[in-house]
């Protein structure tokens, strides 16, 4: 095997094939369960590429990654997503901005439901009558997504933010980008962007590294012909404040900030994640005040996100008070940068996070769902559970005091 790492006693293998895919597998013999996926660094920001030798960019449509994962389940011998399902593995796929990522979890006939998700993600089979019924399904499933309120308000905020990076475009995208999409598009972009050496293997469970790799090795490396390409984005925010009506009983809102688009490494998503949560988690001023002026019931739902190109922070509520909680969210934030953070509300947070590494390792499929995140960083839980251990109150303070937000948030609600 390749590298070995530890952490918190459970020990993390590296490999690599001779084409280039990366593999990360998290051996848990007791469990009885097991769980693979193949993250592709593809996703719906991906709308530009460069042909290698030219400078003039192409344009693919809106939507096409995740109509890519779609009709990779389709297969010339019959429907993957059916074959996992008739053979006693649960399968599914996801896209979101950065990335396309397709798994499972089985408790028998591991490695045969491995080589069938090998197979398929290398094997695009997109036949015009094919894609033209896919279209239907398609639509039908942006139509559910656009009436639901959590999507609609996030969806919204996106496009408050950002004026010309495709991370403000619905994944999916929409029906007029669907409808005109066709099968020969597809193809080029699989072509550009589905390259083996690219993809990260991850296999958590009962598994043996040593046969995995004997599958893995089947993959053979693929011709690069151009690279993702992506429009400059304003630093400004494009919209403070939309609203939409849905007839809801209970308003609901995001509550969004734009970051500058800089690389953030690892050690960096762990100084924002434990700032967040200083910021206005469950034991911070502002959630303490919030709840006294009756603005909220329950602690904001957080996240922080980031690609190429963009990156932002975002809180999700409910309530009719979405005005009045966004405004004192910033001012938490000024009281915070000008105050300065608690050395023990620090090392509190500090510790909530350690936990909650630690007991992902007790689960095959948060193990599993973890890494897929941790994708981007090269990195696996052994890395993440150290950067958050050794993250020090400065680390902290420096992302507090040289970020300025009350001309970076957008407000989303939906009535």
């Amino acid at each position: 095997m390749g590298l070995i790492k530890h952490a918190a006693g459970e020990t993390i293998l590296w490999e690599r094939t001779t084409s280039g895919m990366r593999c990360c597998f998290y051996p848990k013999r007791q469990y009885g369960e097991q769980m693979a996926a193949v993250v592709v660094p593809y996703g719906a920001t991906g709308m530009y590429w460069r042909k290698d030798g030219t400078d003039r960019p192409e344009t693919f449509p809106m939507g096409a990654a995740h109509f890519i994962e779609h009709k990779l389940f389709q297969q010339p011998w019959g429907d993957a997503f059916a074959a996992f399902s008739e053979n006693g593995a649960s399968a599914n796929a996801f896209t979101d901005g950065r990335r396309t990522v397709y798994y499972f979890t089985c408790r028998t006939q591991f490695l045969e439901h491995l080589r069938r998700l090998l197979e398929f993600v290398q094997t695009p089979y997109f036949m015009r009558e094919d894609v033209e019924k896919e279209k239907g399904i398609i639509t039908s499933e942006i139509a559910l997504y656009e009436d639901r309120p959590d999507w609609a308000a996030y969806q919204q905020m996106m496009e408050m933010m950002y004026q010309n990076h495709p991370i403000r475009f619905p994944v999916a995208g929409t029906v007029e980008s669907v409808e005109k999409t066709t099968a020969e598009q597809l193809r080029r972009i699989y072509d550009v962007c589905y390259l083996p050496q690219t993809f990260l293997l991850i296999c958590c469970g009962d598994v043996e590294p040593r046969k995995v790799m004997e599958l893995a090795e089947r993959v053979p490396r693929r011709e690069k012909i151009g690279e993702l390409v992506y429009p400059r984005e304003s630093t400004q925010i494009q919209e403070r404040y939309r609203e939409r009506i849905l007839s809801l009983r209970q308003p609901i809102f995001h509550i969004g900030f734009k970051l500058c688009p800089q690389q953030i490494q690892l050690r960096e998503k762990a100084a924002m994640e434990l700032l967040l949560e200083l910021w206005a988690g469950e034991s911070s001023a502002f959630f303490e005040e919030a709840y006294e002026k009756e603005l909220l019931d329950e602690p904001l739902s957080s996240m922080l996100e980031h690609g190429e190109g963009y990156a932002f922070c975002a809180f999700s509520g409910g309530g009719s008070h979405g005005e009045e909680t966004a405004e004192l969210l910033v001012q938490a934030w000024n009281t915070l940068r000008r105050q300065g953070i608690e050395r023990k509300a620090f090392e509190r947070v500090q510790k909530k996070k350690i936990g909650q590494t630690l007991r992902l390792f007790q689960s095959v499929t948060a193990t599993g769902m973890a890494q897929m995140d941790l994708a981007q960083y090269e990195a696996d839980l052994s890395d993440w559970f150290r950067s958050v251990k050794e993250l020090q109150k400065q680390d902290v303070e420096k992302w507090l005091q040289n970020t300025r937000m009350e001309d970076k948030m957008v407000l989303s609600v939906i009535r």
